[in-house]
């Protein structure tokens, strides 16, 4: 899971990205909203915990862009704004979840966790289209009943697009997700890995190209 984390005490935000880093989840901490805003515009991240009071843009209003966008991303306001009526408005401007501060580490990851367990249990298991079908849980494919032979990278990028239904994915939000700690490779490992998955499905157009933004399975 993604997440971005948003607070521009850097020492805290430090220590959240480190702490979910090390539960095996992609983390990244700025420290600004105008970098928050950046982030979000140039990335897909699954939750945010988002401070309010923030330099450069308010964390209000970067609630408010998601909620308008109507973005898939998960917000967790982490706020020392505690009084009610500050957490009635942080809710209604588009906050999923509000945690006062100062808080309990123990009880923020397990509000993270409660939102991957969520992510997991929608992603998509299986996948069927004409000749071809998947089972993500056994790492099953085949195309016309022969079993096709997959790594668990080329697995990984098909369930993303899978995932996507019909929407575009672009090379960067392919390369995060999938290569995100793997320095020894560039983003021309996201164009070689679906030189192979076309070539080992073999279905012409399965997965398009949309130059200048990346790749769907239509």
């Amino acid at each position: 899971m993604k997440v971005l984390i948003v607070e521009d005490n850097t020492n805290l935000a430090d220590v959240i990205g480190m702490g979910l880093s090390m539960e095996g989840m992609q983390a990244k901490a700025v420290y600004d909203g105008r970098d928050a805003v950046e982030e979000l515009d140039n990335g897909e991240y699954d939750m945010v915990i988002l401070d309010r009071d923030l330099p450069g843009v308010h964390g209000d209003d970067i609630a408010r862009m998601l909620n308008e966008r109507h973005a898939s991303t998960y917000v967790l306001m982490l706020t020392a704004a505690s009084q009610t009526e500050d957490i009635v408005q942080g809710l209604n401007l588009g906050a999923d979840d509000y945690l006062t501060k100062p808080f309990e580490y123990a009880v923020l990851l397990a509000r993270v966790n409660a939102v991957r367990r969520r992510k997991e249990r929608n992603r998509v298991s299986t996948f069927h289209k004409g000749d071809f079908e998947a089972d993500f849980h056994t790492g099953i494919v085949a195309v016309s009943g022969r079993r096709l032979r997959f790594g668990a990278r080329e697995l990984a990028v098909l369930q993303t697009l899978i995932e996507a239904n019909g929407g575009v994915v672009s090379t960067e939000e392919l390369y995060q997700r999938i290569w995100h700690d793997d320095h020894a490779h560039t983003r021309g490992i996201v164009k070689t890995t679906i030189y192979a998955l076309r070539t080992k499905i073999g279905i012409p157009d399965f997965i398009e190209t949309i130059p200048g933004q990346g790749y769907r399975i239509p």
